[in-house]
């Protein structure tokens, strides 16, 4: 045998005797970690993967955020995902555990981010979406977002505050502070900017709400309407009502456990669009009677719109013509199941900014502009109704998609949400602890966007905000 092949031979084997040991010690030390995900069953491993190719897809695309970004985000639900491996393709996000199982997540600049069935759905033609829209308003200079020299000490305030929470891992992101028609101050955590589209989760929700709030000023929706779904129209959830959906006391079957295997779960990550998998809930109590916080519910709402308007197509047109443009927003994006629906319940991404600009909206009862005094952009008296207390039996402290801090218009035994706020404020709230208060005794709006697995000392950030505000 010449010598450069017995070389080259004696090279082979011993790279594969020295790959062989790195697997082998790499599995001692992983072995735990590997007998956790051989033993995870079928809906866990849907869910670990399905997170990772969804979220992964939309961070990397709407967010921009780089891969340790969305690896640490992903890891800080659990540290299962690090054996995931996310790989984007062109538009294309694939998640996978080694050569065995993966999925796939697709991005469009109109639809978002979704997840591609494992099986493809029958009779789902293919959609045409209309493009984006220009619009000639500027969302900052409306709100007057620059910073006055008067307004310094809040804006060090908010700094500050920022870099506490960055010391205490709670990785504040955005934070933002409305008084009256200003933005008196912002700050951003690292790496995140004005411009950066922010996931709301389930402030999508209040979101949500507000477009059906449009569509009843617009004449073109009633909350008092039952008889929903055709689906339903031989059983008891034919008299749930869209405000009963609104202030989620349908009476639904929904656990919105945030595992392996439970409603939440499986809709917003396995293979049936999220809104035809609410659809299939069961009723448990009368509806109107009883509080039972579900993302169902919003989904069914959004069902609900997108059937009303007459399909994905005239849906998109509305939200593009009649809600996202006379706001201003042209960062705001809420995703589409595959069904073409939006996901209301949780995929809302914007900037910081055009989140707080939905807490003025709701602050100043639906007007658009200071001293206006033409019919506004969401009627005085729906957002009057959308912030009561519900009719349920067992928690009111919620209203149409928004948290109540008090509930000063109804006996309740229940306590303020945060004592330490004032009782007529009430929330925008998303998991990972996204928070978006409305003060109207205060004339403001605090907006906080992050990425926290712990609570986030919201009465302690905001009192100190609020009571540093200009009388």
């Amino acid at each position: 045998m010449p010598f450069e092949s017995t070389t080259t031979s004696l090279l082979t084997i011993s790279l594969t005797i020295i790959a062989s040991l790195a697997v082998f010690l790499w599995l001692i030390r992983n072995a735990q970690w590997l007998a956790n995900l051989l033993a995870l069953p079928r809906d866990a491993l849907q869910t670990l993967l399905g997170m990772s190719a969804k979220l992964a897809c939309s961070a990397h695309h709407i967010s921009g955020f780089r891969k340790k970004r969305i690896r640490e985000d992903l890891c800080n639900y659990s540290p299962l995902f690090k054996f995931v491996s996310i790989e984007h393709r062109g538009n294309t996000t694939l998640a996978s555990l080694g050569s065995l199982i993966s999925t796939k997540a697709h991005y469009d600049p109109i639809v978002g981010s979704s997840l591609i069935p494992s099986e493809q759905v029958e009779n789902n033609p293919p959609l045409n979406f209309p493009g984006a829209i220009p619009t000639s308003v500027n969302l900052r200079r409306s709100l007057k977002t620059l910073v006055r020299r008067s307004h310094q000490p809040i804006q060090t305030m908010v700094q500050e505050q920022i870099r506490r929470d960055a010391q205490a891992s709670l990785d504040t992101r955005a934070l933002i502070v409305v008084h009256g028609h200003e933005i008196l101050a912002e700050a951003y955590g690292p790496d995140i900017t004005a411009n950066t589209r922010l996931l709301g989760w389930s402030m999508s929700k209040s979101l949500l709400a507000l477009l059906f709030g449009r569509m009843e000023t617009l004449g073109l929706a009633d909350a008092a309407r039952t008889s929903l779904f055709p689906e339903w129209c031989d059983d008891d959830r034919n008299h749930i009502s869209l405000q009963n959906l609104l202030q989620m006391c349908d009476g639904l079957e929904f656990d919105e456990t945030y595992s392996p295997g439970t409603d939440a779960t499986r809709m917003l990550f396995g293979n049936l669009p999220a809104s035809r998998y609410a659809l299939q809930r069961k009723i448990k109590f009368q509806p109107g009677t009883h509080f039972s916080y579900s993302s169902g519910s919003t989904n069914l709402i959004a069902r609900w719109i997108h059937r009303e308007l007459g399909g994905t197509q005239k849906a998109l047109t509305f939200w593009q013509q009649e809600f996202l443009k006379p706001l201003g927003l042209t960062s705001m994006l809420l995703e589409l199941d595959n069904d073409g629906v939006f996901i209301g319940s949780s995929y809302g991404f914007a900037t910081a900014a055009e989140w707080a600009r939905l807490g003025a909206l709701l602050l100043h009862k639906g007007q658009l502009n200071r001293g206006n005094c033409t019919p506004g952009f969401l009627d005085h008296e729906w957002i009057t109704r959308a912030t009561q207390p519900n009719t349920s039996n067992n928690d009111p402290r919620y209203g149409y998609q928004l948290w109540l801090n008090g509930t000063r218009q109804q006996a309740s035994n229940l306590p303020p949400m945060y004592p330490g706020l004032p009782e007529d404020s009430y929330f925008m709230l998303g998991n990972r602890e996204q928070k978006l208060m409305v003060a109207p005794d205060k004339n403001a709006v605090v907006l906080r966007l992050g990425w926290s697995a712990t609570p986030y000392p919201a009465e302690e950030r905001f009192g100190e905000i609020l009571h540093s505000l200009p009388t």
